[in-house]
């Protein structure tokens, strides 16, 4: 007598085998295009709907990135003079805990010339953006994408006003 449950194990197995399940690949290895990237990151802006951010207002983006797959030299193109290379490794030091390091190096300021988190999976790279509209900032952030370097955070900061802004904001306090 034949079993029926083995054999939809098997053939279930086999129907799976070319399933992702048995993909080896890491998704952080590939070359991404900036509108896969736009879709994959689609719900970052959920807190602009839930009134948290104008979407009409300019901000200053800190981009973070998994590095975790980058190649040396190209990690080393990242680096510039004045960068935080060791942002990382100091909080892993005062932590002994990925996810707490992870947590709060995510919290810590940055600038443009960025800041690693290296040692440990995810290996992450920060770094301050110009200030953009809102609907530039994502398309800003993927085009800095490359092949072992994917984003996978944006944190908003309210872009500090302008001159011309501030005079006409004052100019507006004197009308009254």
């Amino acid at each position: 007598m034949i079993h029926a449950k083995p054999i939809a194990v098997i053939i279930g197995l086999a129907m799976l085998s070319g399933c992702s399940l048995f993909d080896s690949s890491d998704p952080r290895e590939r070359d991404e295009s900036v509108e896969a990237c736009a879709k994959r990151m689609a719900g970052w802006d959920a807190i602009a709907e839930i009134g948290r951010v104008d979407k009409t207002g300019y901000f200053t983006p800190t981009y973070t990135f998994d590095i975790t797959k980058l190649g040396l030299e190209e990690m080393q193109a990242l680096t510039v003079d004045g960068g935080d290379e060791t942002a990382g490794s100091r909080t892993m030091a005062s932590t002994n805990e990925t996810s707490t390091a992870v947590d709060q190096f995510m919290q810590q300021p940055v600038d443009e010339k960025g800041a690693f988190f290296l040692g440990r999976d995810p290996a992450l790279f920060r770094v301050r953006g110009e200030t953009l509209a809102f609907d530039q900032i994502l398309t800003a952030g993927c085009e800095r994408q490359q092949p072992g370097k994917q984003l996978i955070d944006i944190a908003l900061e309210p872009a500090a006003p302008t001159i011309e802004e501030a005079d006409a904001a004052t100019e507006n306090e004197n009308d009254i």
